[in-house]
């Protein structure tokens, strides 16, 4: 990273910048957490529904396996951490403050920014693909489920 010094205009930007990107990711984690949350749904519902009507092919196994793969990855998403990060402490701003000028908590605060937006954006990275995957497995447990259908 960069020594050399931040005009207070560009810092304010910068701080603006790592905000805005804070709440974004806190958002999109938000966002993957409740989407698990209705694909779990989905898949019980499905679930109570293939069982209940277990048809003469054995399709239904087939989907019932895959419903519950869906709901394991979705179990996985949930349990993953989220955007913890979501800024430095005021009270610890406010303490380095206070044995520091403000040019060194400028660049403290930004650093520390910095370092927690990228730290959401690796648990982010993480969530995709899994929910990416619970989709899916929700997707063809139900094509498999309506052709067991369209067959009988």
């Amino acid at each position: 990273m960069s020594t050399k010094p931040i005009s207070p205009r560009l810092a304010n930007r910068f701080c603006s910048l790592a905000e805005s990107q804070l709440q974004a990711q806190a958002a999109r984690s938000a966002a993957f957490d409740t989407g698990a949350l209705g694909v779990m749904a989905i898949d019980a519902a499905l679930a109570a529904i293939v069982i209940g009507a277990r048809g003469a092919y054995d399709f239904w196994i087939a989907a019932l396996a895959l419903l519950a793969l869906s709901l394991g990855v979705a179990v996985r998403v949930l349990r993953l951490p989220g955007t913890e990060q979501n800024g430095p402490l005021v009270a610890d701003m406010l303490d380095a403050r206070a044995c520091n000028d403000d040019a060194t908590v400028e660049g403290a605060l930004l650093r520390d920014l910095a370092m927690e937006t990228f730290a959401n954006e690796q648990a982010l990275a993480r969530k995709d693909p899994l929910m990416t995957s619970t989709v899916a497995c929700l997707l063809l447990g139900i094509l498999i489920e309506l052709a067991a259908r369209v067959l009988q």
